[in-house]
């Protein structure tokens, strides 16, 4: 209780700082009472989605076992996420779908092309990124880098699932994730910040090298977003990102562990 009540206040606290140095753009709502609600709303879900893995992070060990839970809890965040898109556009007053999530249905064969390119060049950056930032860190504190062979649980949970339990967190997480944290949040308080709580928003995991991952993925989405503000393609490259980890790599390194 204590880390949830620290996390909302750190969210109020970067909400102000960001409504009163004008860096967040916040679309005109039809009264007042709405758009203080909003705002509420956004600091509950970037405290609960964004802030609290971020307190909790030097608590987390990768080791430690979870508990056994039901396959839809796995879709609690991407549930909280998804409430409060379709709760901002209701407040807001409804504008068109397209608008709002930033959907191009106008040259879709490209835009699926562009993703999938985009997640596998994502996956290729991230990759050797963490290589580089792994061998660095070795360099300087050998223990950084877990040994060969120490596969956290929560990556061994995800490996035995089904083939189709994972293909739907794959889905789950390139629409839902790209719509809050590209359609919503970079466009509203701009590409560093975004990508920043989309990596906090991944600490659970508590693996400091894959949060470097994490960070140059982000970093990726969000410069194709930049560059058509289009989030489908976004979406598809998130998708065949988890794609090749979740059905390809982890359960090689699984396998092999």
């Amino acid at each position: 209780m204590t880390s949830f009540l620290a996390a909302l206040l750190l969210s109020s606290a970067l909400l102000v700082v960001l409504v009163r140095s004008r860096r967040l753009e916040v679309e005109g709502f039809p009264s007042a009472s709405r758009r203080a609600f909003a705002l509420a709303l956004l600091t509950f879900t970037l405290g609960v989605a964004c802030i609290a893995p971020l307190l909790e992070f030097s608590e987390t060990d990768p080791n430690q076992e979870i508990p056994d839970l039901p396959f839809a809890a796995l879709f609690l965040g991407h549930g909280l996420l998804s409430a409060f898109l379709l709760l901002w556009w209701l407040l807001v007053g409804r504008p068109p779908v397209r608008d709002f999530l930033h959907l191009r249905l106008d040259g879709l064969a490209d835009g699926l092309r562009l993703g999938a390119a985009a997640g596998a060049a994502g996956w290729a950056v991230t990759m050797t990124t963490m290589a580089i930032v792994g061998t660095v860190a070795v360099a300087f504190e050998p223990g950084i880098v877990p040994a060969d062979g120490e596969i956290p649980p929560t990556v061994r949970t995800i490996v035995e699932l089904t083939w189709y339990q994972r293909l739907l967190l794959v889905l789950s997480a390139g629409v839902v994730e790209e719509a809050f944290f590209r359609s919503f949040l970079q466009t509203r308080c701009g590409l560093p910040l975004s990508t920043l709580l989309f990596t906090t928003s991944h600490m659970s995991y508590g693996l400091p090298l894959m949060l470097v991952g994490v960070f140059a993925v982000s970093l990726v989405f969000g410069l194709v977003f930049r560059t058509r503000r289009d989030v489908i393609p976004c979406m598809v490259a998130h998708a065949v990102f988890d794609a090749i980890q979740l059905f390809l790599i982890l359960p090689a390194v699984v396998a092999g562990s």
